[in-house]
């Protein structure tokens, strides 16, 4: 397997630098950590923002090479071989000998990268599923250090998946969270689901932090304009197409819609129509996204519905919820009841809740929230009681150093 690489680019540099008090965490995922959305911006605020850590990142995503990372990387693939085959009309068989077999052999560059770099323990993320967690088992193994694992999507999520293989591909997720030294789960939903493990835990994803310098809000008042709607995150898999239904739904509504994120799934149409009205703006920076979502007048966050989503929606918990809590504007899910933005949500009662998968329904939610500033001042007010309480960014972060320091500690003994 370590014939035939395909190239492999980063800035390794020379020797490893001195060993100092932080923890050594050799990062290998198909999510680096990187300043843009979802869980890479997650990883990013616990591995690179904060400085509890020493990191190198091997990975076989090109985001990496985006951006002016501060550590060291490498960028890895898969046989050139197998890349050729993933381009023909076979390529689902060859998909899954990738996902199933291909992380059983470690490139001879990231074993090289790990073995001078001597990590205490190697981290990676581990659903949804990917070859490149088989890889970071093997290295760990190989090093015999501990191997810590983030479960942030159900094993199915956005993925090529043939029916045939799909018992295989679960098994081997849930195996691999069984043979973790250290498992976290992004949330009870996903603990639950994944079952009893002596060192698991629930780590939520970090959302931004709070601005001091953030305006006093002030609540929407219908005076003939029309209300903006804010959404950031995925169009992938089923977001896409219930956007465009709740669009299309809102063509005699005072409301305006501002979409923002890639690999959209709605139809060509309406992404020639969305792109021209305005109302699909393509990805930008966070910081970017903060000012729009500031401009903005209510959030909105869906969650799919259906029975081929519901697993995931039950166990997935949104980067995009925690930062919209920081947006401070009124937040509304639409989602169904089980999932787990709408659990929380309603704990706290920090967003309305509209649980029917109709779109005209969410539209008049909406358009309700958007006539009651008193409703809207409730919202916000409820949604920085949540933040606080719960979603702070450190206290999240001292959940993953302290299970990290607790782990590494007992390695040495």
């Amino acid at each position: 397997m370590d014939r035939d690489l395909a190239r492999s680019v980063g800035n390794i540099g020379g020797r490893t630098t001195p060993r100092d008090k932080r923890i050594r965490v050799f990062y290998l995922s198909y999510t680096p950590p990187v300043p843009t959305w979802g869980g890479a911006m997650s990883f990013y605020r616990h591995f690179v923002e904060r400085n509890d850590f020493e990191i190198f990142v091997a990975t076989d995503s090109p985001e990496v090479q985006q951006y002016q990372v501060p550590y060291r990387f490498l960028r890895f693939d898969v046989p050139k071989w197998l890349n050729r085959m993933l381009h023909t009309r076979l390529y689902r068989w060859f998909w899954h000998y990738k996902q199933l077999v291909a992380g059983y052999f470690v490139p001879h560059q990231v074993w090289q990268a790990a073995r001078i770099f001597k990590p205490d323990l190697v981290f990676t993320i581990a659903g949804s599923w990917n070859w490149t967690a088989r890889v970071a088992q093997r290295v760990a193994r190989r090093l015999r250090v501990p191997l810590v694992a983030s479960f942030n999507d159900w094993f199915d999520f956005g993925v090529l998946m043939h029916p045939y293989f799909r018992g295989s591909i679960e098994r081997t997720f849930r195996k691999f969270y069984h043979d973790c030294d250290l498992a976290f789960c992004t949330s009870e939903g996903m603990l639950e689901a994944l079952g009893p493990h002596p060192n698991a835990h629930v780590l939520y994803p970090i959302g931004s932090s709070w601005l001091d310098m953030n305006p006093e809000f002030v609540p929407f008042t219908p005076d003939g304009k029309p209300a903006t709607v804010f959404f950031a995150g995925s169009l992938s898999a089923w977001y896409g197409p219930m956007l465009e239904r709740l669009v299309q739904a809102s063509s005699n509504s005072h409301l305006r819609f501002e979409i923002f994120g890639s690999h959209a799934t709605w139809s060509r149409d309406f992404d020639s129509a969305a792109r021209i009205a305005g109302i699909y703006r393509g990805q930008v920076t966070f910081e970017q996204l903060r000012m729009h979502a500031h401009e903005a007048d209510l959030l909105l966050l869906p969650m799919g519905f259906g029975e081929e989503c519901a697993q995931t929606e039950r166990t997935s918990f949104k980067t995009k919820f925690l930062d919209y809590l920081t947006f401070q504007k009124p937040i509304v899910i639409w989602g169904p009841e089980y999932c787990s933005a709408v659990r929380f949500a309603r704990e706290f009662d920090a967003a309305e809740c509209y649980t029917f998968p109709d779109a005209t329904g969410c539209v008049a939610t909406v358009q309700n929230v958007a006539r009651s500033a008193e409703r809207q001042k409730q919202l916000v007010a409820n949604s920085r009681r949540m933040y606080h309480s719960r979603f702070e960014p450190s206290r999240i972060h001292a959940v993953l150093l302290r299970e990290c320091e607790k782990l590494v500690r007992k390695q040495r003994r």
